[in-house]
C-alpha cells in the first residue's frame, strides 16, 4: 500500500508501464497450444488478431521454426533442456527467444513459458514515432478547452485503470520495481520487499544498485538502460539479512514522451528452487549416467512420443552404432540401424507397436549374424505419471550355448542316472537272489542230508517192528503155554514171576510197541516231506503233483499251525480239484508255497499281538481291525483249472487283511511289514519271480481290510520254449 501511495504521488503515467512493457510473454502447453499471452506478445504478432483469436491455437501457427528449433523446444518439454534461448528473423527484426519449463507439480512438466523481444532498433524507431504523434496529440487535446470535461472524465477512467493495473502489479507473484535514471526505486511491488526484505524507504536511501552482489554487473545493466536497451539474465543479489540467492532479472529502460530516459522497470524472479532443483537434476544425471555405464545391459531410454532420451555405451556397442549418431541421438537413423541386423524386423517392430504405456514387456530377439538378445522394457515413471519407457538389452548368445549344452548333459547324466538305477535295482534284485538261492541250496542239502541220513534208521526201525511184534507175541504165547501147564512152577520162577507182575509187563509192552509203531510211521512221513520238499533234483523242469507239494509243506509247518498259549490251531481248509501233472520246478514251487503259508501264518499271529509290537518297523501299519468274538483262525487252499489250461492255487486266510499302500509293495525285494529281525522282505519277491520269470505265470494278490488277504498263483499246465514246443527237462535257473 505504500509504494501504491508513492507511485500515485509520482507524474508518471503508469498506462506507460503497461503500454511499453519491454516483455512479450506467453504460456503454451506440452502442445505447444497458447493458454496465456500478454498485450506485448500479441503485438508482436504483426497481424490484427484479438487475444480471443490468440488462445488455444498452436505456436507454430504463427512462427515458421526450424526442424532444429522445433526439436529444442521439444527437449525443453521432456526436461532434456532446462532452458532454451535463440534468435529468429522476422519482419519485426530480429527476434531473441527465451524458453523455460513450467512444473504445476513437483518433476512435472505442464508447458513452456515463452519470452520474446526485438534485438534491432525498428520496434524503438516505431515507438518513438508513436510517442511524437502522442504528444502533438495530448498538446493539441490540451489547447481545446472546450473538452475539458471529457478529458477529466478520461483522467477519471484513467485512474480506474491505473489502480487495476497496480492490483495486478501487486497480485503477480514476481517481484515488480521502477526506477528512475538513477537507480532509485519510485515503485516496488508487495513480491519485491518480501523477496529482498527492504521496505521501500530503505531501497530509496540504498538504491538499486546496493542489492547487487557484483558491484561490475550493476554498473553494466545501468549502463546499458541508460542506452535505451534491455538486460536478461541471471544475477547474484542480496537481501536485507545477508543471503545471497540467484536471481532472473529482466529489465528495460523508460522513455518519456520525449523519447528521453527516464528510469527503468524490472521484474526480478528468485529462482534458488530452480536452481536447487537443476543441481539436484545434474547431481541425479550424473549418478544415472554412472549408472548406465556400470550396468552390464545395454539401456535405452524414451519419451511418450519414442524418441531416444538417453543411452549408455553398452547399448552402442551391443548394436553397434557409431559414436556420432549417439552423440546426437538422432532417433530415426538409430531405430533404421537397429532393424538393419534384426533377422525378423516385423516380429521386432510388432511388440512396440501393441504395447500398452503402462505395460511391461519381455522378448528374444533373433539377429542376422546369430546372436540372441534378450530385450526387455518398462514404463518410466515420474510421481505415478508415465513419461517414457527405459528399454534394456542383454546379449545372452553365449548363455544360450551354455544353456543347450547343459541340457544335452543333464539329458546324457538323466539317461545315465536311469540305467544305474535300473542297474542298481537288478543287482539288488539278484543280490537278493542269490542270497535267498545260496540259502535254500544250503538248506535244501542239509535238509537232503538229514532226510537220508534219518531215513536208513528209521526205515530199519519201521521195516523190523512188524517182525519184532511177531516174535514178542509168539514169546507171550509160549509164556502163556508155560504158565498153562505149570501153574506150579518152582519157588524161584514163582518169586521171579511176583517180582516182575507178568501181565502188566505184558499188556504195557503191546502198549510200548503201539507207541513206537505210531512215531516211526509220523517220522518216515516227515523225512518223506522233508525229502520231496528239497530234492536234489530241484533245477529240473519235470512234471509234478502240486497237491504233493502243498501237503509236504504243510507237514514241514504242522508245529506252527497247532494250537498255541494265545490262539487256537489254524484250520487248514483244503478245496482240491482233480489235477494232473504240472510240467514245473517242484523245488521252487515248493519255495511259493511255504512262503505264502507261512506269511499267512505269520498274519494270522500278527492279529493277536500287541500294536507296539506290530509296528516295530516303520513300514508296519497299526492294525485298527476287531476279530468277532467266534474267530477262528483259517487258511482255504483251493486248486482249480482254468479255461487257459493253467493251474491255479488260491491260498486266502481270515487275518484281517492290510491297506492298498501296503499291498502294492508286498512284491518288491526288502520291503517287509514284520518287526526287526523277523522278516527279509525277500519271499514274496523271489515268488514273484518264479512264477512269472520261471514259469510264465502269474501271482497276484487280492486283499480286503477288515476281512483277509488272497494270494492266486496261475501257471501253465505245460511250460512252452521260444519256439512253441514244449519244454520237458529244460535246466533253468532261479535267475533266469
Amino acid at each position: 500500500m505504500e509504494a501504491f501511495t508513492t507511485l500515485n504521488s509520482v507524474d508518471f503515467d503508469l498506462q506507460t508501464l503497461a503500454q511499453f512493457c519491454p516483455v512479450a510473454i506467453a504460456v503454451v502447453d506440452r502442445a505447444m497450444n497458447y493458454l496465456w499471452l500478454n498485450q506485448k506478445w500479441l503485438e508482436g504478432l504483426g497481424s490484427p488478431l484479438h487475444l480471443q483469436d490468440i488462445l488455444g491455437r498452436n505456436h507454430y501457427d504463427f512462427f515458421q521454426l526450424s526442424p532444429d528449433q522445433q526439436e529444442n523446444f521439444r527437449r525443453c518439454l521432456v526436461g532434456d533442456l532446462l532452458t532454451y534461448s535463440d534468435e529468429l528473423i522476422m519482419p519485426q527484426g530480429i527476434v531473441r527467444w527465451h524458453a523455460k519449463p513450467y512444473f504445476t507439480e513437483p518433476q512435472t512438466i505442464s508447458g513452456l513459458i515463452l519470452i520474446h523481444e526485438i534485438a534491432s532498433d525498428s520496434m524503438a524507431q516505431k515507438y518513438a514515432a508513436c510517442m511524437q504523434q502522442r504528444s502533438r496529440l495530448e498538446q493539441q487535446l490540451s489547447q481545446q478547452t472546450a473538452e475539458l470535461a471529457q478529458e477529466i472524465r478520461d483522467r477519471v477512467a484513467a485512474e480506474e485503470s491505473y489502480a487495476q493495473l497496480g492490483t495486478a502489479l501487486e497480485s503477480t507473484s514476481d517481484a515488480i520495481g521502477i526506477f528512475d535514471s538513477k537507480g532509485y526505486p519510485t515503485f516496488v511491488n508487495s513480491a519485491f520487499l518480501d523477496l529482498f526484505g527492504f521496505s521501500f524507504a530503505e531501497l530509496q536511501k540504498r538504491g538499486m544498485k546496493s542489492l547487487f552482489v557484483q558491484e561490475a554487473i550493476a554498473e553494466r545493466v545501468h549502463d546499458t538502460l541508460m542506452q535505451g536497451g534491455s538486460w536478461a539474465g541471471e544475477v547474484d543479489m542480496h537481501t536485507s539479512n545477508g543471503v545471497i540467492i540467484p536471481v532472473a532479472m529482466r529489465t528495460n529502460s523508460i522513455r518519456d514522451p520525449d523519447g528521453k530516459i527516464s528510469g527503468a522497470v524490472g521484474i526480478y524472479t528468485n529462482i534458488s528452487d530452480r536452481k536447487a532443483a537443476e543441481l539436484e537434476t545434474q547431481q541425479g544425471f550424473s549418478l544415472l549416467n554412472a549408472t548406465l555405464e556400470a550396468t552390464a545391459d545395454g539401456l535405452l531410454v524414451e519419451d511418450l512420443r519414442g524418441n531416444i532420451v538417453i543411452c549408455n555405451q553398452k547399448f552402442a556397442d551391443l548394436w553397434r552404432i557409431p559414436a556420432n549418431l549417439i552423440q546426437s541421438l538422432r532417433t530415426l537413423e538409430i531405430q533404421q540401424r537397429i532393424l538393419s541386423q534384426v533377422a525378423d524386423p516385423q516380429a521386432f517392430t510388432n511388440l512396440i507397436s501393441h504395447l500398452t504405456p503402462e505395460a511391461d514387456s519381455f522378448d528374444l530377439v533373433k539377429l542376422k549374424d546369430g546372436r540372441t538378445i534378450e530385450r526387455y522394457s518398462q514404463p518410466q515413471r515420474i510421481n505415478g505419471q508415465c513419461v517414457g519407457r527405459v528399454w534394456g538389452y542383454r546379449d545372452i548368445s553365449s548363455r544360450i550355448i551354455a544353456e543347450e549344452a547343459l541340457r544335452s548333459s543333464e539329458q546324457r547324466s538323466r539317461q545315465q542316472a536311469e540305467q544305474l538305477e535300473k542297474a542298481l535295482k537288478q543287482l539288488k534284485s539278484t543280490q537278493a537272489q542269490l542270497i535267498q538261492t545260496e540259502r535254500l541250496s544250503g538248506l535244501g542239502q542239509l535238509i537232503a542230508g538229514i532226510s537220508h541220513e534219518i531215513n536208513n534208521p528209521i526205515n530199519y526201525i519201521y521195516g523190523n517192528l512188524a517182525p519184532a511184534n511177531d516174535h514178542i507175541n509168539q514169546i507171550i504165547e509160549l509164556l502163556n503155554l508155560f504158565l498153562h501147564y505149570y501153574p506150579q512152577p518152582e519157588p524161584a520162577i514163582q518169586g521171579k514171576l511176583r517180582e516182575i507182575d507178568l501181565d502188566y509187563i505184558v499188556e504195557d509192552f503191546q502198549k510200548i510197541m503201539s507207541s513206537i509203531r505210531l512215531g516211526a510211521e509220523r517220522i518216515h512221513r516227515l523225512v518223506q516231506s522233508l525229502h520231496k520238499f528239497a530234492r536234489a533234483d530241484s533245477t529240473e523242469c519235470r512234471y509234478a503233483d502240486l497237491h504233493a507239494g502243498i501237503e509236504s509243506t504243510l507237514v514241514i509247518l504242522h508245529n506252527r499251525l497247532k494250537a498255541n498259549s494265545e490262539r487256537g490251531e489254524i484250520q487248514v481248509i483244503k478245496n482240491y480239484c482233480q489235477m494232473p501233472s504240472v510240467e514245473c520246478f517242484p523245488s521252487q514251487m515248493n519255495q511259493v508255497f511255504m512262503n505264502i503259508i507261512a506269511n499267512a501264518i505269520d498274519a494270522l499271529d500278527d492279529t493277536l499281538r500287541p500294536a507296539e509290537e506290530t509296528t516295530a518297523n516303520e513300514l508296519a501299519w497299526e492294525r485298527t481291525w476287531q476279530k468277532p468274538e467266534d474267530w477262528v483262525p483259517c487258511i482255504w487252499i483251493t486248486t482249480a483249472i482254468s479255461p487257459e489250461n493253467t493251474a491255479v492255487i488260491r491260498i486266502q486266510d481270515n487275518a484281517g487283511g492290510m491297506p492298498e499302500f501296503i499291498k502294492q509293495r508286498i512284491f518288491d525285494p526288502f520291503f517287509t511289514t514284520k518287526p526287526v529281525g523277523k522278516g527279509t522282505g525277500l519271499g514274496l519277491s523271489i515268488s514273484y519271480q518264479i512264477i512269472t520269470e520261471n514259469h510264465k505265470g502269474k501271482l497276484m494278490c487280492h486283499s480286503t481290510e477288515g476281512i483277509g488277504t488272497e494270494f492266486v498263483i496261475e501257471i501253465p499246465i505245460l511250460q512252452a520254449s521260444s519256439d512253441g514246443t514244449t519244454v520237458l527237462t529244460s535246466s533253468k535257473s532261479l535267475l533266469n
